[in-house]
């Protein structure tokens, strides 16, 4: 009798083992889906890298939307060696779609496809089919490049929808862009503005314009944070980046 339940102890014990490592592995493994959205009139492809325990869980779960550069794609995070790591010690969903460049085009007087996609459609399909903190508390919207512009534009447009927005190495470039952005901060009602994150290599040829964009929000006094790193536009300045961007929007869900 003694033995049969040391056996079935340790059989139970090496259960629970696989079960977690099997739940642990999962968790550390960006699923990609795909869904229909009006705002592209087209097919979505999102990854989503869901927290440790998500599946065995009822718990709702923040929600950071990860957007990647111009010439990358929804694979572009995933593939760092430490991002499942670092997201997995947050805590969060984290939801990575696929912006190719036509996506930012302009359609004659409506907003380029990015927008509504990002601020609706996406927000939208997540909130449905995932256990999120659905409010804008919840949210966070970051991207590198090309993606901390749009990350930038929508949270500024959208401030009811995203908390906390993180713009890395900001392809801010151009007239008509450092325009937009001088009109929605200047709109922006400082008491529902988002906090924002900025940071760009000191090497980085950008480096002007995300200055100018951290000057536009301290003439409103709205929250943010401007650093200027050691580095150029690469990986070298995004990989810590984003992880302090982690960790900005984790305390700021505290």
């Amino acid at each position: 009798m003694a033995t049969f339940r040391r056996s079935g102890a340790l059989a139970l014990a090496a259960l629970l083992t696989c079960t977690a490592t099997e739940a642990d592995a999962q968790s550390r493994t960006a699923r990609t889906v795909r869904f229909d959205s009006p705002a592209l009139g087209a097919e979505a492809t999102v990854a989503i890298l869901l927290p440790p325990g998500y599946d065995a869980s009822d718990k709702r779960y923040p929600v950071l939307y990860l957007l990647h550069g111009g010439t990358q794609n929804h694979t572009a995070f995933p593939a760092r060696l430490w991002f499942s790591r670092e997201a997995s010690r947050h805590g969060m969903i984290v939801v990575m779609p696929h912006l190719p460049p036509v996506y930012f085009s302009s359609r004659g007087a409506a907003p380029p496809a990015f927008e509504s996609f990002i601020a609706r459609d996406l927000t939208g399909y997540i909130d449905e089919n995932y256990r999120t903190l659905a409010s804008r508390a919840g949210r966070g919207v970051a991207g590198i490049s090309m993606g901390g512009f749009a990350a930038a534009i929508v949270g500024l447009k959208h401030p009811d929808a995203f908390a906390t927005v993180g713009a890395i190495s900001a392809a801010f470039t151009g007239a008509g862009r450092q325009s937009e952005l001088a009109g929605l901060v200047a709109a922006l009602p400082a008491e529902s503005a988002p906090y924002v994150y900025i940071a760009c290599g000191a090497q980085d040829s950008l480096l002007p314009a995300n200055r100018r964009f951290a000057e536009l929000l301290g003439a409103r006094t709205i929250a943010h944070d401007y650093r200027e790193v050691p580095g150029d536009h690469s990986w070298a300045v995004w990989d810590p980046q984003v992880q302090a961007f982690f960790e900005v929007f984790a305390a700021r869900l505290r």
